[in-house]
């Protein structure tokens, strides 16, 4: 899943906020208009959102073809999200090079471009990554076909009288469209709320898939250390998945939606980090208790679980998968609970890690000093040797469920 950042979507006002789901889908109305004749005649688009990605169609009377919208010859198309406030935004595609490129106010935007059909053409991308704000837009679309200003199709016009041409003459055929002729389609930039994920796979996990990827995770917070922790973290770039006590989130629950601003997954870790492995009841009360008081907290509901001390059974593991959680131990202990030192628990994290490594450490339940200490030259070593940081659920390949809202 990805990192908890705020995003935005857009979707035409004539649909109402998506519901809660793993694939939130909405907007993608077609607005058609009459050809003109020319080149790269659009003749219809359409605009919506799937997941986190805003998706723009277009449609052409003929072939979308690399040649048309050559970048070096002035050939692209245009959606502008023409707003009173901020400025005016224009996401483009143009075709450098052999490759598809989405550009917005000359730099490349992050995404795909692809076509469905010979006559269409599909962008998608993040709108965060054009720089599009949450609010309402009147957008439009300009069409220019390579060497617009320097070359126009032309086509003889003929005037019949019989079987004989009483006259002929030259008529220029546009290679600039507009969508719609005139105006604009009303439609609304959302704000996307992360909602939850949802676990897949197995039932418990210690390690995620081999590669570079790993994950650095902090049990029995909140704490007195944590936003120095999230301050590390900050500086560092890097996220972390904390595993929260839920007795102490609701004191603390600013900080735990600071966790969750800057890109970091919470999970749960019992109501009163208690011995849970016998499973029972009791251990489904702790569970659901805990993840109630996430979610009230920061709106979001948790898919992780990890056990206190580690102690688990297949009745417990049963009772979290069933709350909608995996069940999650470590591959990486370097025992910083101990406080063996700071070199201790550096050498100890850098020695254990591998490809697909899940990282235990504390950022609550004592003195956490020499833990915080340990994180730069952790990350700073860990990704000179090319290891990526992410959080659990990113690790793991998890979905997330997501809301859109004004």
């Amino acid at each position: 899943m990805r990192a908890l950042v705020a995003a935005v979507c857009l979707a035409l006002t004539l649909c109402s906020a998506a519901s809660a789901s793993a694939a939130t889908t909405r907007g993608g109305e077609s607005h058609s208009v009459k050809p003109e004749g020319g080149a790269l005649d659009l003749i219809s688009t359409s605009f919506g959102q799937r997941d986190r990605e805003l998706e723009i169609l277009y449609r052409s009377t003929e072939a979308i073809t690399p040649q048309l919208l050559a970048e070096e010859k002035g050939g692209q198309i245009c959606t502008v999200f023409d707003r009173v406030s901020p400025a005016v935004r224009a996401v483009c595609v143009t075709r450098s090079d052999g490759k598809w490129r989405i550009v917005s106010r000359g730099k490349l935007v992050e995404g795909s471009v692809s076509q469905p059909r010979e006559t269409e053409l599909r962008l998608r991308f993040e709108p965060a990554a054009a720089n599009l704000d949450v609010g309402l837009a009147d957008v439009y679309v300009n069409a220019t076909a390579a060497g617009c200003s320097a070359q126009q199709a032309k086509l003889p016009k003929v005037t019949w009288s019989g079987a004989k041409i009483v006259s002929a003459s030259l008529l220029k055929l546009p290679c600039e469209h507009r969508l719609p002729r005139v105006g604009g389609y009303r439609a609304r930039v959302w704000d996307v709320v992360t909602t939850g994920c949802k676990r897949s796979g197995a039932g418990q996990v210690s390690r995620g898939p081999s590669g570079k990827r790993i994950a650095l995770t902090y049990d029995d917070g909140p704490s007195t250390y944590t936003s120095a922790f999230l301050r590390e973290l900050r500086k560092l770039g890097v996220p972390a998945t904390f595993f929260l006590i839920g007795q102490q989130v609701s004191a603390n629950a600013s900080l735990v939606r600071s966790m969750m601003r800057d890109g970091n997954m919470v999970a749960n870790h019992s109501w009163n980090h208690a011995d849970m492995g016998a499973g029972g009841p009791a251990a489904s009360s702790q569970l659901r208790d805990t993840s109630a008081a996430i979610r009230r907290a920061t709106g979001f509901t948790p898919c992780l679980f990890r056990p206190p001390y580690g102690s688990t059974g297949a009745d417990l593991v049963s009772r979290v998968n069933a709350q909608g959680m995996t069940s999650v131990l470590w591959s990486v202990d370097p025992l910083d609970w101990r406080t063996p030192g700071t070199d201790a628990i550096v050498s100890s994290v850098v020695g254990q890690t591998n490809g697909g490594a899940i990282i235990l450490s504390h950022d609550g339940g004592g003195p956490r000093s020499q833990t915080l200490a340990a994180l730069a030259p952790i990350v700073r070593t860990l990704k000179r040797r090319g290891y990526k940081f992410v959080t659990l659920t990113d690790l793991l390949g998890y979905a997330e469920r997501i809301s859109l809202v004004k």
